[in-house]
């Protein structure tokens, strides 16, 4: 094999876009050419009606896959981090991230949003910063088991707007957890939690990230890699997560009194996200990270439609789940050097 770079980088040289979309076609045809050759070699198939597919994937399936890896390792290795922090007030959270220079660092504020969660076949809603579900589900149905009133729907993907979603199977190679096509899905899911709440990034509490009823069913039954890609579901697991940022600004509003004179005073607009946030650069490849401040207003997405008759009462429901909110914040911060 190879050891030729596709494209030639130095220490310290800037990766533009138009390098990236070379260096993608290259790979493309690179990898195209290997499958074609490797699946041309294949003079023997168990089915005869099978004899375009290899272990159940066609040649654009096996071509995909491969890109998808490729492009995801060259995201890991190109100056580029992801994590996944919780912050808590006044305490400065400490990243080495040996970037070998000060990188850009951009913050969004990790929003809890209602789900429906399943354990062992006990169902309850519950708010989450993770949610692992099948596309099936992208609105659920629940009603406690000693209420006699009606169910309600509890959303999980927006009609109204793009979903906040990404493909679990990609999840899986960005985090390195290996798998094969007879690996429980039970197995999976815990190595996958294990790697997304490991360093560098920070543990999550169990309570805010958790699966779906159709993901629990899934687990309990047993079912593997293969039985899911034969049925057509590998493809829609999806993890949910809600990264929000607000370009903060001051709101000015004019007060008149009874005199002549007029007020100006500077409020804070709703929904600020993140807020009160401190970044410092202490080395080049060191940066620190505090949350300056205690929080105004519970962290929930703001967009998604919940069955509460107001917002306050959805407030209420959250505070009793997490009431010590105000001293934390989760935040995905994103450093490209």
């Amino acid at each position: 094999m190879s050891t030729e770079p596709y494209v030639e980088f130095n220490p310290g040289d800037l990766i533009a876009a138009e390098t990236m979309n070379e260096m993608q076609g290259l790979i493309r045809d690179d990898i195209g050419s290997q499958t074609q050759t490797a699946v041309e070699n294949i003079t023997t198939v168990p089915h005869a009606e099978n004899s375009d597919k290899l272990e159940g994937q066609s040649l654009d399936d096996i071509r995909q896959e491969i890109i998808d890896q490729a492009l995801g390792q060259i995201a890991l290795q190109s100056g580029y981090m992801k994590l996944y922090k919780k912050l808590k007030v006044g305490e400065e959270s400490v990243i080495v991230h040996d970037l070998k220079n000060c990188p850009l660092v951009d913050l969004y504020q990790l929003d809890y949003f209602l789900v429906v969660a399943s354990e062992d076949g006990y169902i309850y809603p519950t708010w989450v910063n993770f949610y692992l579900y099948h596309s099936g589900e992208k609105s659920i149905r629940y009603r406690s088991e000693d209420s006699s009133d009606p169910p309600v729907s509890i959303e999980i993907e927006s009609s109204s707007r793009p979903a906040y979603r990404l493909p679990f199977r990609e999840m899986l190679m960005r985090y390195n957890v290996d798998y094969s096509d007879s690996s429980s899905m039970g197995e999976i899911e815990t190595e996958f939690w294990d790697a997304l709440f490991s360093d560098p990034n920070d543990p999550f509490d169990d309570n805010q990230y958790t699966h779906s009823p159709w993901f629990d069913r899934c687990c309990r039954e047993e079912r593997t890699v293969k039985s899911l890609k034969d049925k057509g579901d590998w493809d829609d697991l999806w993890i949910k997560v809600v990264p929000r940022k607000t370009i903060n600004y001051a709101m000015v509003t004019e007060i008149q009194p009874s005199t002549d004179s007029s007020v100006s005073v500077l409020q804070r607009p709703p929904d600020v996200a993140p807020p009160d946030i401190k970044v410092a650069h202490f080395d080049w490849n060191t940066i620190g990270i505090k949350l300056l401040a205690e929080l105004d207003v519970p962290p929930l997405d703001p967009e998604q439609t919940l069955p509460f008759e107001t917002m306050g009462e959805a407030v209420a429901d959250f505070e009793q789940a997490y009431p010590d909110y105000a001293q934390e914040l989760k935040v995905m911060v994103l450093l490209r050097a």
